[in-house]
């Protein structure tokens, strides 16, 4: 018998259930809706396996439409990044800013607090899911990678992450307890090997300006004097080149309100007891509450008042929860 717990997606026998039970497995992750054109005759599969600190798995999905919105993280509270290596298909990412195409031998990274919606044909990847916390310094770039595509046959640290992944994917049953810390550790630190810039390019040396930038904002982000003033004076760079190295967020001020709103919804979805949402507001850098709550809402849709009523929500049902929900929650412990 297998020391490694496993779950799969095990469709109904009536064919007219199909689409509802895909749904709803995939419903700890996403809100999906089939496309309607998708092939409901070709096999669909999700296979998941608990490497202790990982989830570590495959997918083979008809064409869908997928969404992570603020209220399902919100309710969930998980702090976790998903990386998925596509075998075979493609679909276009949209997040807060940018609409990109993914196709096979290319990865792309979901950080599960933050909403995205895919448009998918038939996808077939496999798939990791880490806590932020296993990634080590190179979060700030993953992060910023949100719904972005990156090759993975042409760079060969990435080539090697894939290959370790689908190969324990492969082996996964064969595994024993006693590895499995192991191996989990093994792919955390593949994954963060496969967003290392390479120092010698010149447009690397942007990005490691970059990755340096978004960590100081990360470390600062309680302090309310954080600003491109204060960037220009820590990092020695000009107005000019701050916005070029954050274009794509729509200015360095943009980015770093978007990363203060998504670590107040961290703390609001924590575990442990009900923060006040001053606390909150102070914490990730806000002058007061009502500024806060104003901001929060034109980002994500609802109030802060509501993100802890679909936490304590969540807590209440958790004894119903579905499997794979608990296997995310049980890699924040």
């Amino acid at each position: 018998m297998s020391d490694i717990l496993c779950d799969r997606f095990i469709a109904p026998t009536d064919p007219a259930l199909l689409a509802q039970s895909w749904c709803s497995h995939l419903a700890p992750i996403f809100e999906a809706e089939l496309a309607s054109d998708a092939d409901l005759a070709s096999p669909i599969a999700l296979t998941t396996y608990h490497f202790g600190e990982a989830l570590i798995g495959s997918v083979t999905a008809p064409a869908q439409r997928l969404k992570r919105s603020a209220r399902t993280i919100a309710r969930q509270g998980v702090d976790h990044i998903l990386i998925q290596f596509y075998t075979a298909g493609k679909s276009r990412m949209g997040g807060a800013r940018r609409s990109v195409e993914i196709n096979a031998s290319q990865l792309v990274v979901f950080d599960l607090t933050q909403p995205i919606v895919s448009e998918a044909g038939p996808v077939s990847a496999t798939t990791v899911m880490l806590p932020r916390k296993l990634l080590g310094d190179q979060i700030a770039t993953i992060e910023n990678l949100h719904g972005q595509p990156l090759d993975y046959c042409s760079a060969p640290v990435r080539r090697l992450s894939y290959t370790y992944l689908s190969g324990l994917v492969a082996s996964a049953t064969s595994a024993e307890a006693h590895q499995l810390r192991y191996l989990s550790s093994a792919a955390a630190d593949l994954c963060a090997a496969c967003f290392q810039p390479d120092v010698n390019q010149a447009p690397a040396l942007d990005r490691l300006n970059k990755i340096a930038i978004c960590q100081f904002i990360e470390e600062e982000l309680a302090s309310e004097s954080l600003g491109i003033d204060t960037l220009i004076t820590r990092f020695g760079l000009s107005r000019a080149t701050l916005y070029r190295l954050f274009e794509h967020e729509g200015g360095v001020a943009s980015h770093i309100r978007e990363r203060r709103l998504l670590r107040a919804m961290k703390l609001l979805g924590a575990t442990g007891g009900r923060p006040r949402i001053s606390s909150v507001a102070y914490a990730t850098g806000f002058s007061d509450e009502k500024t806060f709550s104003r901001a929060f809402r034109r980002r994500f849709g609802f109030l802060p008042s509501e993100a802890l009523e679909e936490r304590l929500v969540a807590h209440c049902g958790q004894d119903n929860a579905p499997v794979l929900l608990g296997w995310m929650r049980s890699l924040s412990a």
